[in-house]
């Protein structure tokens, strides 16, 4: 299973990255792959693992702030079992013949 996760605490300001940094630690501790990106982060593994990480990372969030926003975004396919984290994007790469900006 692949998600993308974006964990985000309302009214707290316009600089976020303290409080995005204590769910990166959560995420980077869970021993997922993950990867970060500027919008949030894509986490990779067992459906349960994955879904038992989104709500510490929710919660950790709540204990921070008054009002989380949570978005999750989930790709799960029966049929491949593999690193698909990494091969979505080589995908893509292969059919335009060249690698993209990482």
């Amino acid at each position: 299973m692949i998600a993308e996760i974006s964990v985000i605490p309302i009214g707290k300001g316009v600089d976020l990255a303290s409080y995005v940094a204590k769910v990166v630690k959560i995420i980077d501790e869970s021993g997922l792959d993950y990867k970060l990106h500027a919008m949030g982060t894509v986490v990779e593994g067992d459906g349960d693992r994955v879904f038992d990480l989104i709500k510490k990372c929710h919660h950790k969030m709540l204990e921070l702030s008054e009002r989380v926003y949570t978005t999750v975004k989930i790709d799960e396919r029966k049929d491949n079992k593999g690193k698909m984290l990494e091969h979505k994007v080589q995908a893509v790469e292969k059919e335009l013949g060249k690698n993209l900006k990482k």
